[in-house]
Order: structure tokens, then C-alpha cells, then sequence
């Protein structure tokens, strides 16, 4: 029931976000009444908190992961990010924008969340790696803000600008797929050129 009852609850705080949702709406999503849904979950601010948690462990490793394997090149560990993401985005495709309203609306509850699932631990660790094979001369010494706000920024716009990007180039959802594969080798590529020693 409890999985359940996220799964609603990330539905509805996808589609309208933290601050227009209520609890009545998420219990009836998930086919029970209040009573019940506050024996799982007391405010919604845990309800969020759990959704966003789903959200967070369903691809964070997957991208830590990526990120620790030295053995690959720069290209190979993106490829392997992109795919992650990809994959959970085309399951949710308004989830970006989701993502970056909640960041604007309340960082704080965001943030207290993700040292709740000791992801800034992990998150840590992942970035001092990175900034290792910096030091070592292995990758460009960038800051890691910059490696953030370009990686996030191209990943991200095709989805945050789909529905009016659908209507300017007259695409449908096979052609959006299609040149997201062409659009993952257009982030590749700025991200070797970002990082790549020459």
C-alpha cells in the first residue's frame, strides 16, 4: 500500500507541483481515504519527501556509479549517465520541470532530503574522484558548478521545451525519440570537449 500510495503521490506532485497539491487528492489517486493515508504518511511534507526519495534512488546510483568507473572514457561514462536519465525522464517526461520548480520553490526541504538518503555523501565522494583525475592532468580542471550547469542544462532542455518544440519543428513523439539519440551525442560531445584532455 505504501508504494502504492507514492506512486499516486508522485503522479499528482509531477503534474502540479508541491504547492497545489493536497492530501485529499493524493488519497483518492491512491483508491483510500484521508484516515488511511495519514497512517502511512502524516504530513505532506513526508509524502514529498518520500516521493522525491523514490526519484532520487531510482537513478542517483546508477549515475555515481558512472561516474567512479575510471577504466571508461569521459564519452562512455556520460553515454552511461545520459541512458539513466533518459530512461527515467521518457517514464516521466514532465519530471524536469517538476525538478526545477520544486529546486525554486524550497531548496531547503530538497536539500535536507537528499542528506536523508546520504546522497551528498555519495555525491561527495563522486565529485572528489572527478576533481582526482583533474589534479592527476587526466580530465581539463573545470569547476565542478561548470560541469553541473552544463551537463544538467543540456540534459535537461529538450524535455523543459518539448511540448513548444514539438509545434515549432512539427515532430511527434517517435521523432522527439529519435533526436534525443542524436541530442545524446550532442551532449557527449560538449562534455568531452569540456573535459577531455587534449
Amino acid at each position: 500500500m505504501e508504494n502504492k500510495i507514492i506512486d499516486a503521490a508522485r503522479s499528482v506532485f509531477i503534474e502540479r507541483g508541491y504547492a497545489e497539491t493536497s492530501m485529499s487528492e493524493i488519497a483518492t489517486r491512491a483508491g483510500i481515504n484521508r484516515p488511511a493515508l495519514h497512517y502511512y504518511f502524516r504530513t505532506k511534507d513526508k509524502m514529498f519527501q518520500a516521493v522525491f526519495g523514490s526519484i532520487v534512488s531510482s537513478v542517483v546510483p546508477k549515475v555515481f556509479e558512472a561516474l567512479a568507473h575510471k577504466e571508461m572514457s569521459i564519452a562512455q561514462r556520460v553515454g552511461s549517465i545520459i541512458d539513466a536519465y533518459y530512461a527515467l525522464f521518457l517514464e516521466n517526461p514532465r519530471l524536469p520541470m517538476f525538478m526545477l520548480r520544486e529546486f525554486n520553490r524550497d531548496s531547503d526541504l530538497l536539500i535536507n532530503t537528499l542528506r536523508e538518503l546520504n546522497v551528498f555523501d555519495t555525491a561527495c565522494r563522486a565529485f572528489a574522484s572527478v576533481q582526482e583525475e583533474m589534479n592527476e592532468g587526466k580530465l581539463n580542471k573545470v569547476s565542478m558548478q561548470f560541469v553541473f550547469y552544463n551537463f544538467y542544462s543540456l540534459l535537461a532542455i529538450p524535455f523543459l521545451t518539448k511540448d513548444v518544440a514539438t509545434k515549432i519543428f512539427q515532430r511527434d513523439d517517435s521523432a522527439f525519440c529519435a533526436m534525443l539519440s542524436e541530442w545524446k551525442q550532442n551532449i557527449i560531445m560538449q562534455m568531452k570537449n569540456l573535459l577531455e584532455v587534449k
